[in-house]
């Protein structure tokens, strides 16, 4: 089993991708609403959210996916709330490059440091509403988050 989380945005889907794709590595793949066939049932979109996306897909190094898109109001969307999005990352120097690219214009919950549970561990909300928890394992804990 595995799985896979699913951001929702509103706009700024390709833009927070292509961020993810710069940081975690891989290639941003996306499918926009305006490249849509004419007759799929969907509600009609406002002209301003013809170039948004449908579907993301980011596939990382490591074969793990992030999947997203635009979730237009009129569809019932919201911005994402109420999850974060754990990553293990291998070492202190790949947590703190990584924060701070997602830091970037973003909120701050918890700095990048030591604690009684993690090696490293940081929080934080990207700009495009993401949360985030960013993890080194101390050695010998075994546990994948």
């Amino acid at each position: 089993m595995t799985f896979t989380p699913y951001l929702s945005f509103q706009g700024e889907c390709a833009e927070a991708f292509n961020t993810y794709a710069r940081l975690f590595g891989g290639e941003a793949q996306l499918s926009r609403f305006d490249e849509l066939p004419e007759a799929t049932g969907m509600p009609p979109l406002e002209p301003d959210q013809a170039g948004w996306v449908m579907h993301a897909q980011l596939t990382l190094p490591d074969g793990s996916r992030l999947l997203g898109c635009d979730n237009p109001p009129q569809f019932g969307g919201e911005r994402m709330a109420g999850s974060s999005i754990a990553v293990t990352l291998s070492s202190e120097d790949e947590i703190q490059r990584i924060f701070d690219g997602l830091a970037e214009d973003g909120h701050v919950k918890m700095e990048p440091g030591p604690t009684f549970f993690a090696k490293f561990f940081a929080m934080l909300t990207d700009r495009f509403g993401a949360s985030w928890m960013l993890v080194v394992e101390s050695e010998g804990t075994g546990e994948e988050t």
